[in-house]
């Protein structure tokens, strides 16, 4: 908001920690796939032709993709966690209710909207 106000929503708190959640889960995603790709190069797991290309191009490549996005997720949670601050910030006063995930719910925030996390 322009004259210096913060809102910060239940609906705030519940869209980071599903966002957390779901970084969590690409972030493992991502080990799995690049699990599986290296073993994929080891020619005593796979040899041939087509092995090659894949080891020599296709996994590299797809590799150095990975690691870009790897690159962009840890952006992303960093300026999430700076978001986190940012709330918990904003909450002044409030007296903390409870959590959501490693989130602070402050006092007058929660609505039930965020009930069963």
């Amino acid at each position: 908001m322009s004259d210096g106000t913060v809102k910060v929503t239940a609906e705030a708190h519940l869209h980071i920690t599903q966002l957390n959640s779901l970084q969590a889960q690409l972030s493992d995603l991502l080990s799995q796939i690049t699990s599986h790709g290296l073993a994929l190069t080891d020619p005593n797991v796979w040899a041939g032709p087509a092995a090659s290309v894949f080891a020599n191009n296709v996994w590299p490549a797809a590799q150095t993709q990975l690691d870009q996005v790897r690159g962009v997720l840890a952006d992303l949670q960093g300026q999430v966690g700076q978001i986190v601050n940012n709330i918990t910030a904003a909450g002044g006063g409030l007296p903390v209710v409870g959590s959501i995930g490693s989130l602070p719910v402050v006092g007058g925030l929660v609505g039930g909207l965020t009930s069963g996390l």
